[in-house]
């Protein structure tokens, strides 16, 4: 009888952690969405103080870092003004304990500085999204996104990488020098 009493004291023990486990990965997903969902969505810029930690750290795709509150409200400033009528898409989300990873979808109409060449109409492209999250606050992320598609959108350029390259290349050509 006691082993019985006591292998269930384990499985209750297991099942409650388990459940605790997922419902902080939960919390976190609902947390870190308002993020997308209400500051830009809803351009709710505020939210920021109470979504992410003062010394809030962010490196962006290009290794920018961002290392407080005001600096994340000042770059999400810049993106809503570069790109008219941003809706942002969660597409997927997988979270731990720490941290939510978000793919997101990301559409705007053009952006002013467009060339007149493109044959896009509006600008689509996906960015993925990493938070680390303690004490119902965002203390780190990290964005990371192959920005080719909105430079294509937005330049007119055809091609793919393989394309870009080449010209690329040609045009290294043209800026050496003979010795």
């Amino acid at each position: 009888m006691k082993q019985i009493l006591f292998l269930f004291l384990i499985l209750t023990a297991s099942c409650s952690e388990q459940h605790t486990e997922q419902d902080l990965r939960t919390s976190n997903v609902e947390l870190t969405s308002r993020y997308f969902n209400e500051v830009y969505n809803q351009h709710n810029i505020d939210l920021i103080d109470e979504l992410f930690i003062e010394n809030y750290e962010h490196t962006s795709t290009e290794g920018r870092k961002f290392n407080s509150r005001d600096e994340l409200k000042s770059a999400v400033e810049r993106i809503e003004s570069l790109l008219p009528n941003l809706k942002l898409e969660i597409v997927e989300a997988v979270a731990d304990e720490e941290k939510v990873i978000f793919l997101i979808k990301m559409e705007s109409d053009l952006p002013k500085m467009a060339s007149s060449t493109t044959k896009a109409t509006k600008t689509e492209f996906n960015e993925t999204f990493i938070f680390w999250v303690n004490d119902n606050k965002i203390y780190k992320g990290r964005s990371i996104g192959a920005h080719l598609p909105f430079i294509k959108q937005v330049s007119g350029f055809e091609g793919g990488l393989l394309d870009l390259i080449k010209v690329l290349s040609e045009q290294e050509d043209l800026l050496v020098t003979e010795k």
